[in-house]
């Protein structure tokens, strides 16, 4: 008899199968934090530099008119306003875009009025920019609102289409983006942010420091984006409970509300008007000397006993904060002149 033939080849057994089956989840279950970690990394640093450019943008806008965009573009009274990310479109090598929307030439209004005859204009105010898009965010191309839970309650998302404006149900393309108004509702004239209705702010009225003055934040998709081209309702409601409206948060935010701020229900807080983002523990702001920093979701936060405004006719109104010293360090971080020291953060 070959020694070949009484040689017999020896396979794998069920249980070292199951065994090795087994190391293999072990070891996949290890690995995939560690790759949803990195893309997370990944996708945070284009976010990073998203903001940088915008702050770029703006300081370019500064340099030329010699004040920061405004977060809402009055027309003699209007509703609709062009926002801040429209004016700076020039900035971001957008000129096209600029001047197919007439953002020197004509109001919002009248471009949305014309948008519904015109497919070229159309297209336009409803393209998806990447300057102004998080891609840690699940936002669709057109303004979106994601139900979350709060303490085991079910949110409510503001009426559809979400952040439509006044002038019809017309949507322009979402931005994640919103500018800093300051501690108020962003409806309102006399802010205390640089980028609020009316605005004509420029460095100097950053008496506080342009390293201490929020410019621009994010805003994810639980509290209903944001958008680029303009705002809606500067002169209208703020935040109605009842009615689930959003308004002046189109294009710009408030420190009035806790960042990250996910009670869609809320009477105490507007949902819709705050800052927000979907990277864990905290959401980045692009600061007045143009660095990004990532603000904890813990940062110190109270707001003087300011309420949401959510009565009519407050465009213009005079605001008070109660005791000023009292502030926290957020929202001290989102005016621009309380004169207050920043604290840790």
């Amino acid at each position: 008899m070959s020694i070949a033939h009484g040689t017999r080849r020896r396979g794998f057994t069920l249980v070292e199968l199951l065994v090795v089956i087994a190391i293999i989840g072990v070891l996949i279950a290890l690995l995939l934090p560690a790759v949803q970690q990195a893309r997370e990394a990944a996708r945070r640093m284009t976010c990073t530099n998203n903001l940088k450019q915008l702050g770029l943008a703006c300081h370019t806008y500064a340099d030329v008119f010699k004040v920061f965009p405004t977060g809402g573009l009055d027309f003699g009274g209007t509703s609709d306003t062009w926002g801040w990310g429209a004016l700076i479109l020039p900035q971001i090598e957008q000129n096209n875009l600029y001047d197919t929307m007439g953002v020197s030439k004509n109001s919002l209004i009248v471009a949305i009025t014309n948008a519904g005859s015109n497919s070229v204009l159309y297209n336009a105010m409803q393209s998806e920019l990447d300057a102004f898009r998080c891609p840690s965010d699940t936002s669709a191309v057109l303004p979106s609102c994601r139900v979350v839970k709060y303490n085991n309650t079910t949110g409510v998302c503001p009426g559809s289409p979400v952040r439509a404006f006044a002038t019809s149900t017309f949507q322009t393309s979402t931005s994640n983006y919103v500018a800093c108004a300051g501690l108020f509702d962003a409806q309102m004239q006399k802010n205390n942010g640089i980028m609020h209705a009316s605005s004509k702010n420029g460095f100097q009225a950053m008496t506080d420091g342009t390293s201490n003055t929020f410019l621009v934040g994010e805003r994810a998709e639980y509290n209903a984006g944001g958008t680029w081209a303009g705002t809606s309702s500067i002169r209208g409601t703020s935040y109605s409970v009842s009615a689930g409206t959003a308004d002046s948060g189109n294009s710009m935010g408030t420190v009035g509300t806790p960042p990250n701020f996910k009670d869609q229900n809320s009477t105490t807080y507007n949902p819709w008007g705050g800052f927000s983002s979907t990277h864990p523990g905290g959401t980045q702001f692009c600061f007045g000397d143009g660095s990004v920093k990532f603000i904890a979701e813990t940062i110190n936060f109270n707001n003087a006993g300011y309420a949401p405004v959510t009565g009519s006719g407050t465009y213009s109104a005079s605001t008070t904060t109660g005791t000023a010293a009292n502030l926290g360090t957020y929202q001290r971080l989102g005016i621009r002149n309380d004169g207050l020291t920043i604290g840790e953060y």
